[in-house]
């Protein structure tokens, strides 16, 4: 309970807004390590990162601070980056092991102002592995070093480890009660709504072709212009025809049966059948 109260006091202070001040503020205040929070010297090879970045997904989200050393009494030192890595070449890298649905960003801090004398001239980078348990597990795609393929990873006791078969049944159960609990808390309205926006798409009725205005003269007319092709041939006839796609019950027609049936309901609570 601590931890996931650590962990939603530094989402909300530093996450929802980051800034300078909120990173040099949580240098200070900082834990360690923990499952949602990784430090590193400098960017890792892509396999590890990938790993770390799939753990951490799996695992409701975290961060991975570049530019920080952690100390054998697990404090934490920071020293800044050389350079930062280019975002561009990351997702490209990172795109041949994680699944394009894993939501990730990198976010950069460069002190370059006099108003930071302490971390003048140092860079940071932060990657943010967003939390999004409705997609829920995530796989890796391929095989490198530090990486093996078709794995589950999640965070366990700050080690990006091999889920367990009953660590993935958590996450399959995370995943479901997620999407459970989106849909319970759609109002009848909106349910509504995304129904009809589904039935505005297709077409009730469709235009079929009763009479092709061709022959073997008509490349040789349509050379002549468009007027003497139509002059002799007319244009292709369509008449309009039941939409074979189409849904057997009607929007409207399935109001008035869920109508009917909250009536039975509403008697069969009150007991009048």
């Amino acid at each position: 309970m601590l931890l996931t109260q650590i962990k939603d006091k530094f989402y909300d202070d530093f996450l929802k807004e980051p800034t300078k001040d909120k990173l040099q503020q949580f240098f200070k205040n900082n834990f360690g390590e923990l499952n949602f929070v990784d430090f590193k010297e400098t960017w890792i090879h892509k396999g590890h990162l990938a790993k770390t970045i799939l753990a951490m997904a799996n695992s409701r989200g975290g961060i991975i601070v570049f530019g920080v050393k952690e100390n054998e009494d697990h404090t934490i030192t920071p020293i800044g980056l050389q350079s930062f890595e280019d975002k561009g070449e990351i997702g490209q890298e990172l795109s041949k092991y994680i699944t394009p649905n894993l939501d990730w960003i990198v976010l950069d801090f460069n002190y370059d102002s006099p108003l930071y004398e302490a971390s003048l001239n140092t860079k940071f980078q932060i990657l943010v592995v967003n939390d999004t348990p409705e997609r829920l597990p995530f796989i890796s795609m391929s095989e490198t070093t530090g990486l093996d393929k078709d794995v589950i990873y999640i965070r366990r006791d700050t080690k990006c480890e091999k889920a367990n078969s009953e660590e993935i049944e958590n996450l399959i159960s995370a995943k479901i009660e997620t999407i459970f609990k989106e849909d319970s808390n759609m109002t009848l309205e909106k349910h509504l709504s995304q129904l009809k926006c589904l039935y505005n798409e297709l077409p009730q009725k469709v235009k079929k072709l009763v009479r092709r205005s061709d022959s073997v003269l008509s490349s040789t007319l349509m050379a002549f212009g468009q007027s003497a092709y139509k002059l002799l041939y007319g244009e292709n006839e369509y008449e309009e025809v039941d939409n074979p796609d189409y849904p057997e019950e009607t929007y409207e027609a399935f109001i008035v049966r869920m109508i009917k049936m909250k009536k039975l309901k509403i008697e069969k609570v009150l007991d009048l059948k």
